[in-house]
């Protein structure tokens, strides 16, 4: 009898347990802002296994320059963009592996714009679009490790404690939770801007040679992806976009940026990886990009100018990674 009635509590505690965290869950994936969560969910956890076999990741030069839904009416080729605004080099790559779980892409185009960053950490607010639609795993430890101070780390764990003040926002929430669970008809990724830069570049310094090191934290994560290719045995291509070179945000930002593409090219040379820089006067002049019409502002390429970069884009795949095209 006394057997019985432990085992009766023990049943009962393991079923508190057990509907606290489908509670849990639930709050979690009902509070968090959907902006890019449906999109970072699809491509994660439910599209078909081996649905993609190119993959584009990384921040918002990525999510608006390539537009996969033009690239495989172009060229037969089914492509996802797992970028998202803020996502920073470290966190690309943790979401990659995640990713990597159900997919095997045979190429993986990368934006190498965050490698360029110098801070050891990025924007929290950034960071939880990345993080938040992954499920607690290996690499969603790894990525809050690397990707948020210590101090900060609990919401991502437990993101209703960030968004809990969003109770007062009832009618929103229900219509992004039933935008959610509705029909998907986004774009796999791509969010490009519908501004005009209306400014030509005023950088010009094409020459500048100088090899300059990334930050140590990005050094080390370049070459975890050149790793990464190795092991999933994809081919790795690196990609910068066109973007001022004379901001003053982005010198502050990233320090010597020149510097450092010099120093990312060389690196790409010496791994046998491929590095296309669009943002050279000449790439420009052979896609036909006009960076006062087709910038959304001095970083980011608006929606008209990510139809030019994406067929130019897929034009030297198909001569730089012709493996995929057999697959169409």
């Amino acid at each position: 009898m006394k057997q019985h009635k432990i085992s009766r509590r023990v049943l009962g505690l393991v079923s508190l347990v057990l509907c606290l965290c489908f509670g849990l869950a639930f709050l979690n994936e009902y509070m968090v802002d959907k902006g890019h969560y449906r999109d970072l969910k699809r491509i994660l956890y439910t599209d078909a296994k081996n649905s993609y076999d190119l993959l584009f990741a990384g921040g918002s030069h990525m999510s608006g320059a390539i537009n996969p839904q033009y690239f495989e009416k172009e060229f037969g080729v089914k492509s996802y963009n797992t970028s998202t605004g803020g996502q920073e080099f470290y966190e690309t790559y943790y979401l990659l592996k995640e990713v990597l779980k159900r997919q095997s892409p045979q190429v993986v185009v990368l934006d190498i714009y965050y490698a360029l960053n110098s801070s050891p950490y990025g924007d929290e607010s950034f960071a939880h679009r990345v993080l938040d639609p992954m499920k607690l795993s290996s690499n969603k430890i790894e990525a809050i490790q690397a990707s948020v101070a210590p101090k900060s780390r609990k919401a991502y764990f437990f993101p209703f404690l960030l968004y809990h003040d969003r109770w007062s926002d009832a009618a929103e929430l229900v219509q992004e939770w039933s935008d959610y669970i509705g029909e998907y008809t986004g774009a796999l990724g791509f969010a490009g801007g519908a501004q005009q830069y209306g400014k030509a570049m005023t950088y010009d310094d094409w020459s500048y040679s100088v090899c300059t090191p990334l930050a140590e934290k990005q050094e080390a994560y370049l070459q975890k992806f050149f790793q990464l290719a190795q092991d999933e045995n994809f081919q790795l291509v690196l990609i910068n976009f066109p973007c001022e070179m004379d901001s003053d945000e982005l010198t502050e930002w990233a320090g010597d940026a020149p510097g450092k593409l010099n120093q990312i090219r060389k690196e790409a040379a010496a791994a046998g990886v491929l590095f296309l820089d669009l943002n050279r006067p000449e790439q420009m002049e052979q896609m036909g990009f006009d960076f006062a019409t087709m910038m959304n502002n001095a970083s980011h390429v608006n929606y008209n100018g990510a139809y030019t970069v994406t067929e130019y884009v897929g034009k030297y795949l198909q001569t730089h990674a012709s493996q995929l095209f057999d697959l169409s």
